[in-house]
C-alpha cells in the first residue's frame, strides 16, 4: 500500500544555521519516504533561499521581502504545498527543531489513518537536555492550562499544544481553513487553530510517544519587549473573545490579563494562592499602557474579531505562479 503524501512547511526568519540543522536533521532522521518539504523564507535579511538552494536538493522554497507572519506565512505554504503536491497530511514545523525518531511522521500517519475524527496531532516537545516541555493542554473556564504528567507513550485528547509541530488531515483545511492571520504576527493561532477545529468535530490528540526535541530556550520571557507585550495583550483580547464564555472572557480580559501586566511570580512558580509569590514589575505602567493601546486596537476592529468566518483573514494566492519563486 502506498503511503500516504505529506507536505512539510517550514516557516523561518533569520535562523540560517537552526534552519539548516532543522532541514538536516529532518532528511537524516526521517524514515518516511513520501513527503516534500517546503521553506517559507519570512522576510530574512541574509537570502534563506539561496542557502536552502545550495546545500538541500530538493526542497522548495520561497521568500518573502518582509515578514508576514506566523499564521500568514504558513498559509503561504499549505497553499502552495496544496498546489503542486496536493499532500493527505500537512506537517507544520518550527525552524528550531532535531529529530531523535526515524519513525515519527510514520507513527503519527498510521495513527491517524487509523483513527477517522481526529483531525490533528501533536508531539511531545522537549527541551535540548531532552527535559519535558509541552504535551499540550485544556482550556480551563478563562485559562489554557497545560498537562504536565501522563503515562509514557499516552495519546492524550487534548483543547491545544504547541504549534512547533503540528500534524493535520487535509480535510480539516477543506473544513476550516488555514490558521487565521487576524492572530499576525504571532500568538495563540496554534490554540485558536486546535479549538476550532474542535468545534466542527474533529477530535485533537497529542502523541507521546513520538518526541522531537524543541530549541526553545527555556529563559525566554514572555515579556522581552515591547512589541511582543502589545501583540501578547492584542491576540489574548482576541482568543478570549473567540473561546470563552462571556462572563470567563470578562475576567481574562479585565482581571487576569491585567493582573499579568502587573505582577510577577517569584520564589515557588505553583504557589499562585501566595500572595508573597508575587512582585510588581518595574515596567508596569509601560504594561499597563501597553494594554490599553492593545484593546483599544481590537475593539477597532471587533466586528471581524467577532466573525466566525476566518476566510476573511486567510492568505489568498489565487495568483500563485506570479507571487512565489520555488528554488530546486
Amino acid at each position: 500500500m502506498k503511503e500516504p503524501k505529506v507536505g512539510i512547511v517550514i516557516l523561518t526568519h533569520n535562523q540560517k544555521k537552526l534552519l539548516g540543522e532543522t532541514i538536516q536533521s529532518l532528511i537524516k532522521n526521517t524514515a518516511y519516504k513520501n513527503y516534500k518539504i517546503y521553506v517559507i523564507d519570512n522576510g530574512s535579511e541574509n537570502h534563506h533561499d539561496r542557502f536552502v538552494s545550495r546545500n538541500f536538493n530538493g526542497v522548495r522554497i520561497m521568500r518573502e521581502e518582509k515578514n508576514i507572519g506566523f499564521s500568514r506565512g504558513n498559509n503561504l505554504g499549505i497553499k502552495i504545498a496544496k498546489k503542486e503536491y496536493d499532500p493527505d497530511y500537512f506537517i507544520l514545523l518550527n525552524d528550531d527543531l532535531e529529530f531523535i525518531d526515524r519513525n515519527w511522521i510514520k507513527k503519527a500517519v498510521k495513527y491517524l489513518e487509523k483513527n477517522k475524527k481526529v483531525g490533528i496531532a501533536g508531539v511531545q516537545l522537549l527541551y535540548p537536555d531532552k527535559t519535558f516541555q509541552d504535551a499540550g493542554g485544556y482550556l480551563k473556564k478563562w485559562e489554557l492550562t497545560k498537562i504536565l504528567k501522563f503515562k509514557e507513550g499516552a495519546v492524550l485528547d487534548v483543547d491545544h499544544f504547541m504549534g512547533a509541530c503540528i500534524i493535520i488531515k487535509k480535510e480539516v483545511i477543506k473544513k476550516i481553513g488555514g490558521l487565521d492571520e487576524i492572530f499576525s504576527p504571532f500568538l495563540f493561532e496554534d490554540s485558536d487553530f486546535c479549538l476550532r477545529a474542535k468545534r466542527v468535530g474533529f477530535e485533537i490528540k497529542v502523541l507521546t510517544s513520538i518526541k522531537i526535541i524543541h530549541k526553545k530556550s527555556k529563559t525566554v520571557g514572555s515579556f522581552s519587549n515591547s512589541k511582543h507585550l502589545f501583540v501578547r495583550f492584542k491576540n489574548d483580547f482576541i482568543f478570549a473573545i473567540r473561546h470563552l464564555s462571556f462572563s470567563d472572557a470578562l475576567f481574562r480580559i479585565f482581571v487576569f490579563i491585567p493582573l499579568v501586566a502587573i505582577f510577577k511570580k517569584k520564589k515557588d512558580q505553583t504557589n499562585l494562592k501566595n500572595i508573597n509569590n508575587f512582585k510588581i514589575r518595574k515596567k508596569f505602567l509601560i504594561n499597563i499602557f501597553l494594554l490599553l493601546a492593545a484593546y483599544i486596537f481590537d475593539l477597532v476592529k471587533i466586528k471581524k474579531i467577532l466573525s466566525k468566518d476566518i476566510k476573511n483573514n486567510y492568505c489568498d494566492i489565487s495568483k500563485v505562479d506570479n507571487l512565489y519563486k520555488l528554488t530546486l
